[in-house]
């Protein structure tokens, strides 16, 4: 028997709230199914594993080569040990974060399913987007550089292929001196691009862009076709993001730019009784609690570079 993604409240068999009631995992269940994959901050970041108390130190822009070159040593000689720069020390902290769902002893008698499936769809809209929220505001460290878009990619002179290309370079050539050319290169290469999900249709309108999948090979990936952002752009996997910046696209390397760190993975509790009493005591309602509690930081913000101006003010 094959089986059934769940990317709503309403795919499944049909049910009443009276079923919701009598099985507590159900609504749990939903919130984390559409939860699960849903943080863009899951595609930039790498996962730095748990922490235990909601703050995580952490060194900004620790060059990733010793301060010396490897030593000529002579027989016995004593091999040295080298210090090398450690960058500059950061903390970062994370808040607890949650939101309930809430089922009435009227909305089980009444059969109001939509309602239950409305505030569902809302816990999980909501959720995605405090944590993008979270996101944004962490790349928008000014340590990230940023480079101009060319033109608006909502015209006709816009070549979002060539600023795209531009951003790649900026990460590639990125060095501890600031200075083009430095041997001090981090040697970070630029494999993942995010944007707004409003920016799909404006590249599908841009003839510098979709002139890329003219090639028989990559038809199946042609925006023009699809609607969709194709999987790759220029080497890079690629995610159209709700809630994001419709001004700019970031252009970066995968889980080095920076990390998130769990105090308290996503969870969300069985419905139970508020009031702790028949009928779910004196408030007649029953409740299921979905709450987060997540570190993010930005170590490698040379790892990342913004694009701009994509789209005409």
């Amino acid at each position: 028997m094959a089986t059934q993604q769940i990317v709503s409240v309403n795919d499944g068999g049909q049910i009443t709230v009276s079923d919701i009631k009598g099985n507590p995992m159900w609504i749990p269940t939903k919130v984390i199914e559409m939860l699960t994959g849903a943080f863009p901050e899951e595609f930039f970041l790498r996962n730095a594993g748990p922490n235990v108390n909601g703050m995580v130190g952490f060194r900004q822009s620790r060059p990733l080569f010793l301060d010396s070159e490897i030593a000529d040593l002579v027989e016995f000689e004593e091999i040295p040990v080298v210090a090398g720069a450690t960058g500059i020390p950061m903390i970062a902290v994370g808040t607890r974060k949650g939101l309930g769902v809430r089922v009435s002893k009227d909305m089980i008698d009444e059969g109001r399913l939509m309602e239950v499936q409305d505030q569902i769809k809302q816990v999980v809209n909501t959720f995605i987007r405090s944590r993008v929220r979270a996101l944004r505001a962490l790349l928008m460290n000014p340590a990230i550089p940023t480079i101009p878009a060319g033109a608006a990619w909502d015209t006709s002179t816009g070549r979002p292929g060539r600023d795209i290309a531009n951003a790649q370079e900026k990460v590639a050539s990125a060095n501890v001196s600031g200075v083009t050319g430095n041997e001090d290169e981090f040697q970070f290469e630029a494999n993942g691009i995010g944007m707004a999900r409003s920016l799909v249709p404006v590249l599908g309108d841009n003839d510098n862009f979709t002139s890329l999948y003219d090639k028989d090979a990559l038809v199946s990936e042609d925006i023009r076709y699809t609607g969709k952002l194709p999987r790759q752009i220029k080497g890079m996997d690629a995610i159209a993001a709700p809630f994001w910046p419709k001004d700019r696209v970031l252009v970066a390397e995968r889980g080095t730019v920076g990390f998130y760190s769990d105090t308290r993975a996503l969870q969300s509790t069985g419905l139970y009784p508020e009031g702790n009493g028949p009928n779910g005591g004196p408030t007649e309602s029953w409740r299921s609690d979905t709450t987060a509690k997540r570190v993010l930081g930005a170590d490698q913000p040379l790892a990342a570079c913004w694009i701009t101006g994509v789209v005409t003010p």
